[in-house]
Formats: C-alpha cells, structure tokens, sequence
C-alpha cells in the first residue's frame, strides 16, 4: 500500500499536497467556532450527491417534472429520504453560510489582508441563494410555479430593460417549458460550477492567508503561537459537526419529507404563492412597500446591501477586531440581521395555518381527497373550477350536505355530480369534514398516489371543453378513464351527440369508429339492446313481440305510425283475406297475431272491454251495422276508421260523396259486408233493380244498374 502511494505521489504529487494541507499550524484559539466554513463544504457535497441521485430520474418539462417528482417520492428506493436531504439540506446549507459570514464579520476575519477571502464569501452567498431559487421551479408544483412567476416579475421592475431581463430569464413572456429548461441548466450545471470554483478559490486563499486568530489586531498576528495543527484537532471537530448534521437531515427528511403542493395550474390565478423561509423576508418587505416604491424595495435595496458588503472590508480602516471595540459596525451589523430576522418571523407568522380538524373531519378529509372531490371543487381558490367552491359557500348545514351527497339531482335537477355511495361511518366523516370548512379554510395537499391531471385538464375552461377533445381522439380519454368514469356524470346528463334523433345514426357511428362508443359505454350496454333490438336476418319475423314490449326504443329509430303503414296499411295478410275471418279469428294462432297486434288491439274488444252491445253471440252479424246507422252508439268512441275499414274494405262512415264512388266498393252479393249494415231490397232497391239472390250452385241471373 505505501509503495502505491508513493508511485501516486510520484507521479502527481497528491500525496504530498494533501498531507500538506492536512498539517496546517493553526493559532491558538481556533476551534468550535470555526466548524461554519467546513460544515457549509460538507452540505454542498451533500447537496451534489443528492442531486445528482436525483436527476437519474427527474425530467425537466412541464408534463413530466411533477410526475417523476412523484415517482422519485413513492416508487424509487430510499427517494423519499433523498429528496428530503436535498431539500432539508439547502435550507442548512444556508444557515451555515450565514453563520459563517456572521462568525467572520463579529470576529473581524474580513480585515486586512484578508478581504478577498470576504469578497468571495458574499459571492459564494448570494450563489447559494441562486440555488435555491433556481431548484424552486423543478418540482413543477402550484408554490413551484407563481414563487417563480412572481420573483421573475421583480426583474420588470427595473426601468429600460426590466422586460427584456425577464423575458431572458422566462425564455418568453410566460413561465413555461423553456423556463424550466433554464432553470434546470442552471441549477443543475452552471451554478454548481460556478459555486465550485468559489469554494476552491476560497479555501486555497485561506490556506494562503491562513485562519485569523481570534481577537488580535490588524498586524499583530505574526507572534501568535500555533500549537495545533488542522489534522487532526480540526478536523475531528468538523467531523462531529458533520455527523450531527446529517443525523438530523437524515431524521427530517425520514419524518417530513420534501413538501409537494398540486401541480402547478397557471389558470389558478386565485393561489397565492409563498417563497421559502429564507425570501420571507423580502416577500414581507415588499408588503409594507407602495406599488410605485416597488423597484427601490426589490431591486435597489438588495443592490446597495450586495455592494456595501462587498466594499465594506476596504472602507473599514478600524484595526481592531473585538466586537466591543467597533461599535458602529456591530451596531450596523445587529441592526441588519435583526431587521431582516424581523421580517422574518413575521412572514412565518402571518403565513396562514393549517386548520385543527377533530379526528372524524381529518378522516372525512382524507375521504374528499380518496373521492376526487378536489377535481370539481374548490377550497379558498385552490382545486378544481368545475363546483362551486366549498370555502365561498360556507357554512353547510350537515343535513343539506348529506342531502347533496347521497342525491345531488335532487337539488339541481341539471346537477352532474354523481351520488355518492359511502358506508355510513365513513359518509359521516365526509359531512363532517365538509359542513366544518370555513372561509378560512384552505384545500389540504393532495397524496402524492394515483394518477394525475394531465396538462389538457389544468386549462381553465377544460370541463366545457373536453367533448371536443372526445371527438379529436376518444382512445385519449381511456388511458386514464373507465367508462363508468363517463357514466358517472352522463348517467344523469346526456352529452349532446345523444340529443333529438341520434338513436337513427348511431349505428353508423358504432360500425364506422366504435371507439367513440367505447368511451363511454362497456360492450355489455350495448348488448343489453342489441340482444332483442338489433336487425338480425330474422328480425322480420321478431320485430312483432319487441315493439309491444318496448314500442318506445322502436320509436326511437322508426317514426310511427308512418313507418309501419309503409308495410302494413293495405297489406292485409292471408289469413285476413277471406270474408268470414273476423268469425275465425278467435281460432287464429296467437303468436302470429302478436306479429301485428299488440294486445291494446285485442283488449278493445275481448277481455272484458266488450260494451253490452256487444254482448249477443250473433252482434257483427245481426246488431252491429244497425247500430251504426242509428247512431245511437259511437262506433268512433273505440273503433278508429282503420278498425273498420279491415272488415268494409271502404271508409266507415262513408263520406258525403261516397254515393258517386261506391260503384267499385259496393257488390249486390246478399253475403257483402255492405248488408250487414244497409237493407238489400230497401236500401238497394231503390236506386237499383236487383238481381234475384242466388241459390247454392245455381247460375248466376242477369241484372243491371
């Protein structure tokens, strides 16, 4: 093993450097304080590995940066805990970083000749805050996107080219999938790059300069006694400081996690983003500030604060370095942070919170989100647009809710909500949860399970507009709904494609792209018509039993009764020809009168129905024309002219002009239907001279007319 490091060492020299560098002479009274700078190093690889780990599997556009954040979180191994202690671990990072410059100014280290190191610190400061704005916009979530769309807007303050920086940053006027192409080269390559740098640069200018020693005078360091060395007295105080570290990041990111809100929805313009704890500051700042004094807040402020710590060690010509001897700089300095401290915990403080719900409404809570209801309805201007918005109407009477739950229809006849159907213990938590939501409640984060709103959905109009999306390509909509899902809604509210005659052209549409049919409909709902319904090669002989079952569906395609004369109106069957069917009619075979008949027909005159007219056994043939011509009964009050015209073979009654036509119907047969109502010899005999009536078999006598 040394004969290897020594070829290295050889060969690079590495060796020798690090050794080197381990064995640095440190002054006395250099320890526990000075642990900032190497903690901050120590998070920074922290945050490298971890990102790193990350981007194996994030991608950076718009309709995937939320669901790889949500894979990384549920499906890859350990993804939650390393997400947390990339997330955790930026806020620490920046922590220590301010400790650091905290500890460096209060102890005086940016004096001469150590001012470059300072410099480089404020760079390496505002590179840290550049991270974390950058590394805001990945997630692709709602605090995600308007924290991005509201701290690129700062840059439109600035007069003249305010537009122009925005839009660089933006990559156009919106915050979209160039933005987030952007901010991902940046956060990802070109910061950790340059943060890099700095921190090389920084550390081989201490080494050059080495560790001021605590409370000495501009000058009089060269008599300072060095008893320790870096390695191993430092370093194993680093090395704690280290452990702890990552014990409690491990344990944050192990109970909390990394938040994610709902992905982020640009037409939700009621959300009102709040940057992270450490633009808080800033964020109420600009609270207290008029519009018109926005740019002297925002970007002249930060500006001259930037610029002063960056000339602040050549412009302090103070030799000492004990606190209590600069009293204007400690001053300038505890003012400073308190104030921006301050503002601080204010943000937090005026950062609205979370409601306290009793265990029932937290499980009704769980169930509003298991339910989906957030896609339709809103709380506080946060979910979906399609409902009404549960905070704006507040308060429910549980009743009502109740009420709207299990029948929504019963309120709004027009109403799309499907009904819901709960176990009763779980149904209470949901009224719970719902009657107790009040103006100020706001719409809980949404499980990070289950399938997402693909972009199409985040649209603010996309609920009116989806049916055109339906129509472009319906196979879209099976990727993520069952037909159920359509059913749930249509069930109670017909899409417009079912409106007016549709049932007369939907045939046409199933065979020529049954998949429009498909978005809605499982196969089996179409066979429940179709098994008695569809025009199989034997329908002819069928259609008779499936009209009087359901003569509405037959209407639905068939305009009756037009359609049905088309076949039937003088088309008098066999069986109906001869003379005396109406006397054999009750022999007929049932199953062929159903063919034509439904059994309204029949029941006018059988079952019952029969008026005591009718009552003789010998009335058709005896009773019933002389009734008619009497009129003492209305043959019309049940018999329409059809009725019987199937037995006359004429209109009944005969029409005013019937005499000049009645040529072609009339017959002088004593057997005619025509004497079953009128006289021969009376009736007859007094336009006529009448044949003499014809035994059975004998020739037929001459007569005329």
């Amino acid at each position: 093993m040394r004969a290897l490091l020594r070829w290295i060492d050889e060969q690079t020299g590495l060796i020798t450097s690090i050794k080197e560098f381990m064995e640095e002479p440190l002054a006395k009274g250099v320890g526990w304080p000075h642990v900032f700078g190497s903690a901050a190093l120590f998070l920074f690889i922290v945050q490298a590995v971890t990102g790193l780990m990350l981007m194996v599997y994030y991608v950076p556009a718009p309709a995937d940066a939320y669901v790889t954040v949500q894979y990384i979180n549920n499906q890859v191994p350990f993804g939650r805990i390393v997400r947390g202690l990339h997330h955790w671990g930026a806020s620490a990072m920046l922590v220590m970083v301010g400790l650091h410059m905290l500890q460096t100014f209060f102890w005086g280290a940016y004096k001469r000749p150590r001012q470059i190191i300072w410099v480089i610190g404020v760079f390496l400061l505002l590179c840290t805050f550049v991270l974390g704005f950058t590394g805001y916009l990945l997630p692709w979530d709602q605090k995600a996107y308007w924290a991005t769309v509201v701290g690129t807007n700062f840059a439109n303050a600035i007069p003249k080219i305010g537009g122009f920086l925005r839009d660089l940053l933006r990559g156009g006027e919106g915050v979209g999938a160039i933005t987030l192409t952007r901010f991902f080269a940046l956060h990802v390559f070109i910061m950790p790059a340059v943060l890099a740098a700095l921190i090389t640069f920084h550390v081989l200018q201490v080494r050059r300069q080495g560790i001021t020693p605590p409370w000495r005078r501009v000058g009089e360091e060269a008599d300072v006694p060095r008893p320790q060395l870096f390695y191993p007295d430092q370093v194993f105080k680093d090395v704690v400081v280290a452990l702890v570290i990552i014990i409690i990041l491990i344990y944050a990111a192990w109970r909390l996690g990394a938040p994610i809100e709902p992905v982020a929805n640009p037409a939700d313009t009621a959300y009102i983003p709040r940057p992270e704890w450490y633009f808080l500051w800033m964020f109420q700042l600009l609270k207290y500030a008029p519009p018109a004094f926005e740019f002297w807040v925002a970007i002249v402020l930060p500006a001259v604060a930037v610029a002063l710590l960056l000339v602040y060690p050549y412009l302090d010509r103070n030799p000492e370095r004990r606190p209590l001897r600069r009293p204007y700089a400690v001053a300038l300095a505890v003012l400073t942070f308190g104030g921006v401290s301050y503002l601080g915990v204010l943000g937090v403080v005026t950062t609205p919170k979370e409601e306290r719900l009793t265990p029932a409404e937290q499980r009704g809570q769980k169930t509003f989100l298991d339910l989906r209801c957030n896609a339709c309805h809103g709380i506080s201007g946060r979910g979906g647009t399609v409902g009404p918005d549960l905070a704006e109407t507040a308060p429910h009477a549980p009743q009502l809710t109740r009420q709207i739950l299990l029948d929504p229809t019963s309120i709004n006849s027009r109403s799309i909500m499907p009904a819901v159907k709960l176990p009763p213990d779980k149904l209470d938590d949901l009224v719970s949860y719902i009657a107790g939501l009040t103006s100020r409640s706001v719409m809980p984060a949404q499980p990070a399970v289950g399938p997402q709103k693909p972009l199409s959905h985040l649209e603010q109009n996309w609920f009116i507009n989806h049916k055109f999306e339906v129509r472009k390509d319906p196979r879209e909509c099976q990727t993520c709904h069952k037909p159920s899902f359509c059913q749930s809604c249509h069930a109670n509210r017909r899409p417009d494609s079912h409106l007016h005659d549709w049932m007369k052209f939907h045939s046409g549409t199933a065979r020529e792209q049954p998949e429009y049919c498909q978005v809605c409909h499982a196969p089996q709902f179409c066979d429940s018509c179709h098994k008695t319904f569809l025009h199989t090669p034997k329908w002819l002989t069928e259609h008779g039993p499936a009209g009087y079952e359901s003569p509405a569906t037959c209407a639905r395609c068939h305009d009756a009764p037009a359609f049905c004369n088309q076949c039937h109106s003088g088309a008098r069957p066999a069986s109906h020809a001869a003379p005396d069917w109406l006397h054999n009619h009750a022999r007929a075979d049932r199953k062929s009168c159903v063919q034509c008949h439904r059994p309204a027909f029949c029941t006018t005159c059988h079952t019952g129905a029969r008026p005591k007219s009718h009552a003789a056994p010998d009335w058709v043939t005896a009773a019933h024309g002389k009734a008619a011509l009497s009129q003492t009964l209305r043959c019309q009050d049940c018999h329409t002219q059809d009725f019987c015209q199937n037995c006359h073979g004429t209109p009944m009654p005969h029409p005013k002009d019937w005499a000049l036509t009645h040529k072609s119907a009339a017959s002088f047969d004593p057997a005619a239907f025509c004497f079953r109502c009128h006289d021969r010899a009376k009736f007859c005999g007094q336009c006529h001279e009448l044949p003499p009536v014809k035994a059975p078999g004998a020739a037929p006598a001459p007569g005329k007319s």
